[in-house]
């Protein structure tokens, strides 16, 4: 057998007997080539070189060889166990097993390796390591012939010996001839030797490379290209993929690159804690500092996980920018950023070993990331394409666990996140070059650093990573790490929220405004894991300091935030008449004297004024345990802020302290007692909610109110406690006390008209009460001047300012002022109309599926025709029935093989599109006549609909966020578009807008005439893509309203959340359907539908039809709209029903629904009249009870709305003059707007 030429460190494999190889036998030299070559002597012969490669002996008859082989065989487990280790002493086993490996002499390769083995197995205890070193054994192992079967023990016992840090430390202190041996020698079994003599070299320079003099040596042979080409070259990522392996080579594989990235990351992470020192040291010099002693050679760099996040953010500060690091150069010079990525993509196909593998890789990214090539490289596409395009789309799927669901390789991914998202803006050595002014020059030039964080937050938003960070923050499982994913997700988002765009859009989320995150950081999910809950509150607060400050939100005023029109809030808010109940502050006192323990005083107080008690006088005291502090008045004084000198006016700031320190009632009582004068109060005014002392039954309503300590200042000031209750309780403050409120303490900026002269005023408990009204009525959006008695137990609110030449809520108030000021009584009357019109809706007919089978039928969606005379109903069979709308007739045609999942008519009703599930073709349009002809079919196109403004072209919906347009007339695709990334919407429908102009498929906008890709939107849900609002100036997906102009997040709407949305003919009403949920295991749909005013998305109603809403279609002319709806699982039955818009259902429908649906089944033709008034359907008189408003007499119908619990829909009862005094002025300015809202 002729073996083929090796290589070995450059040099050609010599043939036996030319120059052997050190432990080559010199005896079994092949003959030489005298005269030519020889057929049947090889120069290399198999005969010859068996013995020195793999060894041979027979196993009978018994020979010496075998003997020894066998005994070395028995002694190999039992080396392992303590008890070995006195018998091995006295038999001097080492010097036994070093006759063994001297291949030279023995001639016999099968017994070195058993001796490598038993060695092996000797290593297991420290002495024989230490002693194996010290009497040269590491010279033996380097002796050995290669290639050969003992070469492979030799790595096996170089292994072992480098598992042990006092023997690696011994080691590296040997001359460097012998470490540059050592390192030569694995580095050949790295890539010559048996595929387990690599497993193990590799394992070798795992635990060795963390030492800097092997390190050095390892970088000095080209180690780490060795090492990658032990990755690379594998089968698993060659290209040729026909070639079939077995599962035990698999295995093999895989094991291998495992060991590779282990190593790999000991690698990485040593040569960052050394370019830590260097840089460290450098910054010293530059301080004139001196720099600190170096880490000795003999110690290794294993840095913990901490320790690896600190020099990796600490690099990212100090490190220049353009600086060159040469290990990771060199490792991204050879693919190693792709080679991770294809790894971590393969590695979710494995059963066994893939989340050590994938962390490896990650942690491996998370040290090259430093380097601005690292981060640009995620950024970009992967060549070959797969199913994730980017790096960056691989991290986040490892993140969310969308690939593995360990924690650790979520942590290991979010903290690759972290080092690229929270990266400086402005790093050392960063530049900026200016354009020469040529186009073509501008792609090669070197980015700056701001352009790099810039590009890796755009590809982070591209790939949905805000939404799946805001998932990450909310997870709590698994229980053990979801404090820590929590605070990694959040940190994430803290470094994004630098960008602009990012900021703008997560303030208008509702996990940011509905105090979610705020209930997240109050309690961890796991009670022993509170320090890393401790950094999410940390960077929570950061978080919302970063969202909060660029919304802009009313809520949140800065010094800079003072206007014009807050001045003048401020204003009102300081002359309005504050006025309370007596009886309700009696009420709270009571209720804290009993809860503080006083039940006698209490009691008099009971009897002397008559109230009724908030609650009963046996309720144990627990205000004992919460005022802990019993300082005398005098001392807390001193504590807080020494006492003005008379006459003399000193500024003074707001100094807030915890509740456990406050004075309570009875210590200043006591206080005042003892000293026997008047003390002189400091002009602080503590807002406290007085509803935190209100029991828990009778918290009803809002009680998130923040408490605020306020700084005023009172001019000229006798209030004194004997006047404090006075008949009416009126106290009026300055203005400057309302900004203050508004505003906050410590805003020195805001000094409206202040004098010098500022003298103190005496904190009573009338003044506390009426400040802590006054700063709930600075909360107000629109303060009045002018305003009712507060209640202490109720939020205060003012109503919203409307001007007085609006229409009145009030629908009689408002169809009286239509002939003064037509045509809807003012403005938005309009839009009242609407809202009360869109609240009633009444079933009139229903339509039901016939023929022997109509108990298999389930209707799936329906549409009207384009004359309106007809109801179109698609069935999970693949028909469609049409109904004559007046007369119930049916008529049914066969349009696909599986479920109809789509119905559109065109305007003039000449054509009809229809779409299904599954089975091709997907979709397929028909021409109207008397019967329905197919026209053209879509195989791929899952969902077709016409464009808006003129209906000559078709877009159709593929798969990977793919829309396609086609000609109407001629059937040919014209367009297709497919985008860069793709959101993967569950739900994605491609649509055009109202221009026909723009395209929104997949949540990626594209402009039609260009055929060009616009913007991308971030995908904050899994299932809506969204769709064009009929102004066409926003695109609503879900919860979220997007503007268009200015891509921004406009708003969201809560209600809106999971609901598929269709719009009205007119386009100023949405209805919303809930989509199929999953309860339990099973598909259910939601038995109501929900309508929505396009003008502001205020809620309307909710109209609940206790049947499960599958579709809805509105007529073209808007007065009646079919809905789809089916029964429960038990009594499944399928009805399409139609209703009136503005029709009031009455009270006796709704108690015989039950009775009616009975008989309706018992209906044979499938149509039923629900209306009981067939001479006039449409409107009655005034008088009447199904006018077009609804019946007055209908108990749950108001003058107002539904109460579905919308601010819009709330009940006001206000006359003109109930108008502040404060706003007379601004009414004035408003007249010419009102007027221009009235004429359009």
């Amino acid at each position: 057998v002729s073996l083929p030429v090796c290589k070995n460190d450059g040099l050609p494999w010599i043939a036996p007997g030319r120059g052997l190889n050190t432990g080559w036998p010199a005896g079994l030299a092949s003959p030489s080539y005298s005269a030519g070559p020889s057929n049947e002597n090889s120069n290399s012969s198999w005969a010859e070189m068996e013995t020195n490669i793999i060894g041979h002996f027979d196993i009978y008859p018994l020979t010496l060889q075998t003997k020894q082989v066998f005994i070395l065989r028995l002694l190999t487990p039992l080396a392992e166990y303590q008890d070995f280790v006195p018998v091995a002493n006295e038999s001097q086993i080492l010097s036994v097993v070093k006759k063994y490996l001297n291949v030279k002499d023995t001639r016999d390769a099968r017994l070195g390796f058993e001796a490598c083995r038993l060695l092996g197995s000797l290593f297991c205890h420290k002495k024989y390591t230490l002693e194996w070193v010290y009497t040269g054994g590491l010279e033996l192992l380097m002796e050995m012939p290669r290639p050969s079967l003992a070469a492979t023990g030799s790595a096996l016992c170089i292994y072992y010996l480098a598992c042990d840090n006092d023997t690696m430390e011994k080691i590296c202190g040997l001359p460097t001839p012998t470490l540059e041996r050592l390192v030569k020698y694995c580095l050949w079994l790295l890539e010559c030797s048996h595929m387990t003599g690599r497993q193990y070299a590799i394992m070798f320079f795992g635990l060795a490379v963390p030492y800097h003099a092997i390190l050095q040596i390892f970088d000095r042979k080209d180690g780490l290209r060795r090492l990658y080409n032990s990755i690379s070259t594998l089968q698993m990522f060659g290209s040729d993929l026909d070639i079939e392996s077995d599962d035990d080579d698999d295995y093999i594989q895989r094991q291998m690159v495992k060991s590779a990235l282990t190593t790999l990351k000991a690698y990485a992470e040593a040569h960052l804690s050394i370019r830590k020192e260097t840089e460290v040291a450098a910054l010293y010099e530059r301080d004139g500092r001196s720099p600190e002693p170096g880490q000795p050679a003999w110690v290794p760099y294993k840095p913990d996980q901490s320790q690896v996040t600190e020099q990796i953010d600490l690099l990212m500060k100090v490190m220049n920018y353009r600086s060159r690091w040469p290990p990771i150069d060199e490792f991204i010079k050879l693919g190693g950023v792709h080679l991770l990525l294809k790894v971590i993509a393969k590695a979710t196909e494995w059963n066994l070993i893939h989340e050590d593998t994938v962390k490896c890789a990650l942690d491996v990214l998370a040290v090259c990331c430093i380097l601005p090539r690292v981060q640009l490289t995620l950024c970009e596409n992967m060549d070959p394409p797969d199913e994730k395009n980017t790096g960056m789309d691989i991290i986040l799927a490892c993140s969310e666990g969308e690939f593995l669901t360990d924690p650790n390789v979520q942590k290991a991914a979010l903290l690759v996140l972290c080092h690229i998202l929270c990266a400086p803006v402005i790093r050392p050595g960063n530049f900026k070059e200016k354009s020469n002014g040529n186009g073509g020059g501008s792609s090669s030039r070197r980015k700056s650093s701001e352009e790099v964080i810039n590009t890796v937050w755009e590809c982070f938003r591209s790939n949905n990573g805000i939404m799946a960070m805001l998932q990450l923050i909310q997870t709590k499982f698994p229980l053990s790490d979801a404090d820590r994913i929590r605070a990694l997700a959040c940190q994430s988002l803290v470094g994004l929220a630098r960008s602009t765009t990012a900021t703008q859009i997560m303030s208008k989320l509702p996990i940011f405004n509905n105090g979610v995150l705020n209930m997240l950081v109050r309690e961890p999910v796991l009670q022993d894991n509170i320090a890393e809950h401790q950094k999410f509150q940390k960077y929570a607060q950061e978080l919302l300091a970063k969202v909060s400050s660029g919304q802009g939100s009313e809520k949140n005023y800065d010094n800079t935030d003072i206007t014009l029109d807050n001045l003048h809030r401020a204003a009102v808010v300081a002359n309005t008449k504050i006025r309370f109940n007596n009886k309700q502050l009696y009420q709270l006192i009571h209720e804290h004297l009993l809860l503080s323990g006083l039940k006698k005083t209490a009691d008099t107080l009971r009897k002397e004024i008559d109230f009724v008690p908030l609650l009963a006088d046996s309720v144990q005291p627990i205000y004992d345990t919460i005022v802990s502090s019993t300082t005398p008045l005098p001392a807390r004084r001193l504590q807080t802020s020494p006492p003005p000198k008379p006459n003399v006016t000193t500024p003074r700031q707001l100094q807030a302290t915890p509740l456990s320190s406050r004075m309570s009632i009875q210590s200043r009582v006591q206080a005042q007692n003892n000293s026997g004068t008047t003390i002189q109060q400091t002009p602080v005014i503590a807002q406290r909610n007085l509803s935190d002392s209100l029991s828990a039954n009778r918290l009803s309503s809002n009680t998130s109110q923040p408490i605020r300590l306020v700084r005023n200042n009172y001019r000229n000031s006798t209030t004194s406690s004997t006047s404090s209750f006075t008949s009416n309780n009126r106290v009026t403050p300055k203005p400057e006390l309302a900004l203050a409120s508004r505003f906050g303490a410590n805003n020195s900026n805001i000094d409206p008209g202040l004098g010098p002269e500022q003298e103190q005023r005496r904190v009573t408990l009338s003044t506390l009460v009426c400040d802590y009204l006054s700063n709930k009525h600075a909360n107000c959006k629109n303060p009045m001047t002018t305003c009712p008695e507060f209640d202490l137990f109720l939020p205060h609110k003012c109503p919203d300012k409307r001007s007085r030449r609006e229409a009145p809520l009030n629908i009689y108030a408002r169809s009286s002022r239509r002939r003064l000021m037509p045509p809807f009584g003012g403005p938005g009357g309009g839009n009242l109309d609407r809202k009360l019109i869109y609240s009633r809706f009444k079933a009139v007919k229903s339509f039901r599926p016939t023929g022997d089978d109509r108990d298999n039928i389930v209707f799936t969606c329906c549409a009207f025709s384009g004359d309106g005379n007809f109801l179109m109903a698609g069935t999970s069979i693949g028909d469609m029935k049409m109904y004559n709308v007046s007369s119930g007739d049916e008529t049914t045609y066969q349009l696909h093989e599986s479920s109809v999942t789509n119905i559109q008519p065109s305007r003039d009703n000449k054509l009809v599109l229809t779409s299904s599930s599954w089975r091709q073709p997907y979709s397929k349009l028909w021409s109207v006549g008397e019967f329905l002809d197919e026209k053209c079919s879509f195989a791929e196109d899952e969902y077709v609909e016409f464009s808006k403004l003129v209906q000559d072209k078709l877009i159709g919906t593929r798969t990977e966020g793919v829309a396609t347009v086609y000609d109407m007339h001629t059937g040919k695709l014209v367009r297709t578009l497919r985008p860069r990334y793709y959101n993967d919407y569950h739900f994605n429908r491609a649509c055009f807008d109202p221009t026909d102009e723009l395209i929104l498929c997949d949540g990626v906008l594209w402009d039609y005439r260009m055929q060009k890709e616009i913007h991308k939107f971030d995908k904050l849900n899994q299932n809506l893509s969204g769709v064009f609002h009929p102004s066409g100036l926003e695109i609503i997906s879900n919860t979220e309203v997007w503007d268009i102009r200015t891509f921004h997040l406009q708003r969201t709407v809560p209600q809106l959340d999971q609901c598929r949305i269709v719009f009205n003919t007119a386009g100023n009403i949405i209805f919303g359907l809930q989509l199929e949920q999953e309860y339990d295991d099973e598909p259910k749909f939601e038995t109501s539908f929900r309508t929505f005013d396009c003008s502001d998305y205020s809620s309307i109603a909710t109209i609940e039809v206790k049947k499960s809403v599958i579709g809805l279609c509105p007529q073209w002319d808007d007065m009646s709209i079919g809905v789809v709806e089916q029964g429960s699982n038990d009594a499944i039955e399928s009805v399409v029903r139609l209703y009136d818009v503005g029709r009031s259902r009455d009270t006796e429908e709704d108690q015989e629904d039950g009775g009616e649906e009975e008989e309706e089944e018992g209906d044979d033709d499938g149509f039923t009249d629900d209306d009981d008034d067939d001479d006039d359907d449409d409107m009655q008189d005034d008088d009447g009870n199904d006018s077009l408003f609804g019946s007055n007499s209908d108990s749950n119908d108001n003058w107002g709305f539904d109460g579905s619990g919308d601010e819009d829909e709330e009940e006001y009862n206000m006359e003109d003059d109930d108008f502040d005094a404060g706003e007379e002025e601004q009414d004035n300015d408003e007249t010419a707007d009102d007027q221009d809202n009235v004429e359009h």
